[in-house]
């Protein structure tokens, strides 16, 4: 939160705790993608070779997890903020057999709500409900903030996807992560 210069690296081991205690594929790992030159430039993280680069978990179906993150003056200090954040998890490592998709932009640039969800679904078959052009991934239901935590939490308990740790350690784990996250989170 004070986003000292090493608040990159603490962030990015606070999410490669997180996901390897719980989902990630014990040869996994996540990494800062790209770095700052300047103080106040943004810096990526994802996977291994860059944030479209998705992790393998442990059932092994994919995450794609894309953060840019950078530091702002805050009196005195500096905090950290997301930029933007995508979390798609995928079958195929194209990411083309995709289940749900989240995004979250803090200074959206298009028309889209700036924290969305899209699910790839078959299309309603009810005549009327959505233009036949436009198939249910397409919808971006607006959304709060979602944390990495509750995408760990939709994983384990509704996709099936195994936890490493049992939930006596991922449920409180997962919630202090989230709690502190919340305290924090900018709101669209």
């Amino acid at each position: 939160m004070r986003g000292e210069e090493d608040a990159f690296d603490a962030f990015r081991e606070l999410i490669g705790f997180l996901l390897s205690e719980t989902v990630l594929d014990a040869n996994g790992s996540v990494r800062l993608t790209s770095g700052p030159r300047r103080a106040y430039d943004p810096i990526s993280l994802g996977g291994w070779n860059g944030p479209d680069d998705p992790l393998t978990l442990r059932n092994r179906r994919l995450l794609r997890l894309s953060m840019t993150l950078y530091r702002e003056p805050y009196e005195k200090w500096h905090r950290l903020k997301v930029m933007s954040c995508s979390y798609q998890y995928q079958v195929d490592p194209d990411g083309k057999q995709w289940i749900f998709r989240y995004d979250y932009a803090r200074d959206p640039k298009n028309v889209h709500p700036a924290a969305h969800l899209q699910i790839n679904g078959s299309r309603l078959n009810v005549d009327g409900i959505l233009p036949a052009d436009r198939p249910l991934g397409r919808v971006h239901f607006p959304t709060d903030r979602f944390s990495i935590e509750s995408v760990i939490r939709l994983l384990i308990i509704e996709f099936g996807v195994p936890s490493k740790t049992d939930s006596e350690y991922w449920r409180p784990l997962l919630r202090e992560s989230e709690v502190t996250f919340q305290k924090i989170a900018h709101r669209s």
